[in-house]
Parts: structure tokens; sequence; C-alpha cells
């Protein structure tokens, strides 16, 4: 078994070694990732939180943090990262030309190699490769504190960049995404790990709250007979969802008055769950 990253913008893992097979998850450039046996053109992969397959061709040997330049006469050995705060940037080939090598996305890290310039930064790309993202899309913090934790307020402000973004089964960014991997990334960005599924996250949440009692920040999952689906809410009635059934993220409301207000998804409420105490 060795450690690999990944090396590009987002990755898809796969149940099976196979091109049609169920996305299963996806991630983001430069996430740590055990390989272990091929198929072919697949790599059977384990992550902190998940496994499945991706293409062998996506893993590259994990960038190696060197000196961070600081200034023109000056650079340190702190472990210092970018974390991408957008929802999503270019990755450019140089300092001031246009040449995009790809799209980063929301809570990918990346180690610091030059924070000189004003307009961007250099980063460590996985494959001994490098890159430059502007430095108005990402903030630099200590590797071993990328994720510090933030208030309900915060976390709110990063989901609602994402309405209208395409619902994506097994999707994790900008580019699509699924219910439980956006409410996962956003408490991610404000200091919170929970799990990567709905069913999952449910369970590992101990602080069940009553409906009448529902504020900001709250997870609310829903479905017939187990739970299947998973929202975040931004009030006492109003909910941010990755939708399949609107095939996008969308807000909608408790409230039978309100044009939002979703009967079906109101019936089948299996909980209410706090991440913050």
């Amino acid at each position: 078994m060795t450690i690999s990253a990944i090396s590009v913008g987002v990755a898809d893992v796969r149940r099976d070694p196979d091109a049609t097979s169920e996305l299963v998850t996806q991630a983001l450039m430069n996430r740590p990732a055990k390989a272990n046996e091929t198929s072919g053109d697949w790599t059977y992969v384990e992550f902190s939180d998940y496994q499945g397959w991706v293409q062998t061709d996506v893993l590259e040997d994990a960038p190696i943090k060197g000196f961070t330049r600081i200034s023109d006469c000056c650079s340190t050995p702190l472990a210092l990262v970018a974390i991408v705060q957008a929802t999503h940037t270019p990755l450019f080939a140089d300092l001031a030309g246009n040449e995009v090598l790809d799209t980063l996305y929301l809570s990918s890290v990346l180690p610091l190699l030059d924070t000189v310039p004003s307009e961007r930064v250099k980063v460590a790309l996985p494959g001994e490769q490098t890159g430059w993202i502007s430095r108005d899309a990402v903030s630099i913090r200590y590797g071993e504190d990328c994720y510090p934790c933030q208030s309900i307020d915060a976390i709110i402000a990063y989901a609602l960049p994402f309405q209208g973004v395409p619902y994506l089964w097994g999707g994790v960014s900008w580019k699509g995404i699924d219910c439980s991997a956006f409410v996962q990334l956003c408490y991610r960005m404000g200091g919170y790990i929970i799990p990567r599924d709905a069913d999952q996250q449910h369970d590992a949440l101990t602080h069940a709250v009553a409906r009448e009692q529902m504020q900001k920040g709250d997870l609310i999952f829903f479905g017939s007979e187990r739970v299947t689906h998973v929202g975040m809410a931004l009030n006492e009635k109003d909910y941010i969802h990755a939708s399949g059934k609107y095939k996008r993220t969308v807000i909608n409301s408790f409230d039978p008055t309100d044009a939002r207000y979703d009967q079906q998804l109101d019936k089948v409420v299996r909980g209410i769950k706090r991440v913050i105490d």
C-alpha cells in the first residue's frame, strides 16, 4: 500500500473499476489516498472516510513541502498552506499568465511555496508540479490548523453561494454536489468534521432537537423508512439542501404559507440534529 494524492481539481471515485459504475463520492485536489490493488486503468484507494476506485492517472506522489518564500530575501520552513475559500477558482500555470491548469474547489488544501507577489500565491501540487492561485481566493494558514472553528453564520455564508449548483449523486464540489457532501463541506470549512453520508451524519450526531427548537445550522434528516437526505437550517423554518428532486441546491421552508414549502419533504422529516452545542 502506498500513499498518493489526487492530482486533479476533482476526481471521481467509483464503486467498481469502470467509468459507468456508480459514483460513490469524489475527491478534491491533493487529498491523501492509500493506493491498493489495480485493475486495468483503475486503482482501489482508501480515504480517511471512504473508499472506491479511481483512474490511476489521477494519482501522483504527494507534494513535498519545502520552504515558503515570504519576502525577497527570506524563506521559512513553516508548514503554511493555502485553503481555497472560493466556491471555485482557476489554478494558473504561472504568476502573470492566463494559462489555466485546472479548477480548484472550496476547501482544497495545497502547500504554499511563495507568498510574495500581491496578485497570486504559488503552491506545490502532487507529482512535483507547481501552480498559482489568486490571492483573494485563498486563506493562508498553518497546515496543522487549516480548518479553524468558525461561527454558524460563517458556515451558512459558505452554503448560500451554492444555490443553483447542480445536484450530482456522489458529487462534492461547486461543479456538482449531493446533499450530505454539501453539509459536510460547509461544516468542514467551519472547522467541524462530520461523516460523508446522511445516515452516518444522523447516527454520529447526538444532540437531537425538536422541530419547534430548530435554529440556524441544525441538520434536518429526511426519509420515509430510513435517512436518505439531509439539509441545513437557515433559521427556525427555512433550510438549504442539495436536492435530487429539484436537481440543484435550493432553499425550502416548513412554513405552509411560503411559496418554497415542500409538503412531501415536510412529511418525511426523521430528525433534527445540532452539530455545534
